[in-house]
């Protein structure tokens, strides 16, 4: 079984769990929100979300399991395969097209489904770059776009993500350095999985700001430098940064997490 085999493995568990907690409650945080969610709901209807997601599969240029088929004008929106909605409300709440094998690129029309929680993008071929629109998902609480073809680097403007909980992205083409931004408003923030990228430049300090942060691998980039001592500020429990650049000692805190 190999290293990558085990991270996803627990990766994916605890997105698992998450995903269940969350369509059970509504947040598996309910007291730690930073955008109310009823306001995700405001403003728009279930008839814009399906204008985004039919625009979404424009952006598909292959379809190998036919996972798309019944996204067409004629099928309700929370009957397309792959979408969840919250019924009371009649918003899209999640997308789940993991494992379909669809190449194309990631359309910026999902930045139109402002009531989206999880977007779950796992094991396709999506290339190009990150759409940097999707900051505008006030409520984005999973991203998850593991083992892609994405490349260019991870996009300043998620630092408008304050709702995120889960950012994975390992096994794709990522370049440039980690902006700090990322890190300006991250208090929901619990998991990230940067693994098997090109990233360059130090891990920035301002990841101290996380204090919730849980899982922070790096495996396999080109990061370079100290390990930050900010790290401490953080509740860690998983921490992988083999395979990078890095010098230094560790931060002596740090010590019991690497144990």
């Amino acid at each position: 079984m190999t290293m990558a085999f085990i991270r996803l493995f627990f990766i994916l568990l605890f997105l698992l769990h998450f995903i269940f907690v969350s369509s059970n409650t509504g947040s598996p945080y309910p007291n730690r929100r930073r955008y109310p969610y009823h306001d995700c709901l405001q403003g728009r209807s279930l008839v814009q979300d399906k204008a985004a997601l039919l625009a979404f599969k424009k952006s598909v240029l292959v379809d190998p399991k036919s996972t798309l088929a019944n996204w067409e004008d004629g099928v309700h929106v929370c009957n397309f395969t792959g979408v969840t909605c919250n019924e009371q409300h009649h918003r899209v709440t999640q997308i789940d097209l993991s494992s379909s094998g669809l190449v194309g690129k990631i359309s910026p029309s999902l930045s139109n489904l402002t009531a989206l929680q999880l977007i779950n993008l796992y094991e396709n071929h999506f290339f190009s770059s990150i759409p940097p629109q999707l900051s505008s998902l006030p409520c984005l609480q999973t991203l998850v776009l593991n083992q892609n073809d994405l490349n260019g680097p991870v996009p300043d403007s998620f630092a408008l993500l304050t709702s995120l909980i889960v950012f994975a992205v390992m096994e794709n083409n990522l370049t440039g350095p980690l902006p700090p931004s990322f890190f300006s408003n991250c208090t929901q923030l619990k998991v990230i999985d940067l693994s098997f990228n090109y990233i360059t430049g130090r891990i920035p300090m301002e990841i101290g700001n996380c204090p919730g942060l849980w899982t922070l691998s790096l495996y396999n980039n080109q990061f370079v430098g100290q390990l930050p001592a900010s790290l401490t500020n953080t509740t860690l429990y998983n921490l992988d940064v083999e395979n990078n650049h890095l010098s230094g000692e560790l931060p002596s805190d740090l010590e019991i997490v690497l144990a």
